[in-house]
């Protein structure tokens, strides 16, 4: 609960005085949502009777309505604004189940109410109780299958969702770095795992974890953690589709207004020629619509040519070149540093060059240039 607020603090500080993007807005409305539900878990765990019913249908609704927050922050990251336009449907199920709780609350009598909140729902014995509280007890199970599938649902969506933007990224830019969500990705399998874990807590029921500290500390270190790292990242991350939109939008030539230049050879043949006798791959911060221009054509045109015919990515193909490039000084000017060469080899930064030498080759710079060294 603190580390969630702890977050939404911090961003709504930066959103006020910053201003940030939309994702960064959903991530604040995300730890706003995750605060409530842990604010939630702490008046049950501390026995707080007389708030329950408040509390209760609070933690209801933000139980059911923080993975499909989250899913929202994804999308904002990863997808044009339009998407954004029906993401209130996806609060139907919280909403619905939320306003059914606090109803039957209100409906139960002074001793229903004293026999639900002090012992049923502390056993989570759903099934012996009568009247109101047996129908409490079947909406609180329909709760559970509903957060199932919102989990699952969620982790899927979302996990496409990023990959089809990193996709879109290593089609533009040549220079990827910080502009994809590749931290994101990997903190998706985590969050499978954390899942997993929470739909175990879920079934099992809170009741059993506020017996002892201990048995306590192990679910609220691993989700801790996981929220921490979720916002530390989010915090950090400023590029995001609106600024790839801003960019492509800016440089792109429209496919109608593109200038026709000589048609003689394969466009394929065009591609490699342009890039490696113009070497544009040597460009900072060079982009498709770069290479497009230089070949009087739009920009789908180039992508599709180097992802269909050449079978790799508008990224890959020109980092191939930077690292060729980069093992050509490396063996001709071994008094070069290594960041006079990734720099001279076309790369924005030495953690990218290392990152693209290293996927390319399997080998480091250091392990190319003291194998030569070995070899003479």
């Amino acid at each position: 609960m603190f580390v969630c607020g702890f977050w939404a603090v911090m961003i709504a500080c930066s959103l006020i005085f910053d201003g940030r993007n939309r994702g960064y807005l959903m991530l604040m409305l995300f730890m706003v949502m995750a605060t409530l539900l842990y604010a939630g878990h702490c008046a049950f765990l501390n026995h707080f009777y007389s708030d329950m019913p408040l509390l209760d249908s609070t933690y209801t609704f933000a139980n059911l309505a923080v993975y499909p927050m989250f899913y929202i922050y994804i999308v904002s990251m990863t997808s044009p604004e339009s998407h954004l336009r029906h993401t209130w449907l996806y609060f139907i199920p919280s909403a619905l189940t939320g306003t059914m709780v606090s109803a039957i609350y209100i409906m139960m009598s002074p001793q229903e109410l004293d026999s639900f909140v002090h012992i049923i729902s502390y056993n989570e014995n759903f099934g012996s109780g009568t009247g109101l509280c047996k129908v409490m007890g079947y909406v609180r199970l329909a709760a559970k299958a509903i957060f199932a599938i919102e989990v699952v649902a969620v982790l899927i969506a979302g996990t496409r969702k990023i990959s089809a933007y990193n996709k879109s990224i290593d089609a533009y830019y040549a220079d990827a770095e910080g502009k994809k969500l590749t931290v994101f990705q990997w903190f998706i399998y985590i969050f499978t795992v954390c899942s997993i874990a929470s739909l175990i807590f879920n079934f099992l029921g809170r009741y059993r974890f506020g017996s002892s500290t201990y048995v306590m500390a192990i679910p609220s270190l691993i989700f801790s953690s996981l929220l921490f790292g979720l916002g530390f990242i989010g915090f950090r991350q400023s590029f995001t589709i609106d600024n790839f939109e801003l960019e492509e939008s800016a440089n792109d030539i429209a496919p109608e207004s593109a200038p026709v230049c000589n048609q003689e050879k394969p466009f394929v043949e065009r591609i490699e020629e342009v890039v490696t006798k113009r070497q544009l791959y040597l460009r900072h911060n060079l982009k498709i619509s770069d290479l497009a221009a230089e070949l009087c054509t739009n920009r789908l045109y180039v992508s599709t040519a180097i992802n269909e015919e050449m079978g790799i990515s508008f990224s890959d193909y020109i980092n191939k070149k930077r690292v060729n490039h980069a093992i050509h000084l490396i063996r001709t000017n071994p008094q070069m540093t290594m960041y006079e060469i990734a720099d001279l080899s076309g790369f924005s930064s030495d953690k990218s060059f290392y990152r693209n030498f290293k996927n390319i080759t399997g080998k480091s710079p250091k392990e190319i240039r003291e194998t030569d060294v070995e070899c003479e």
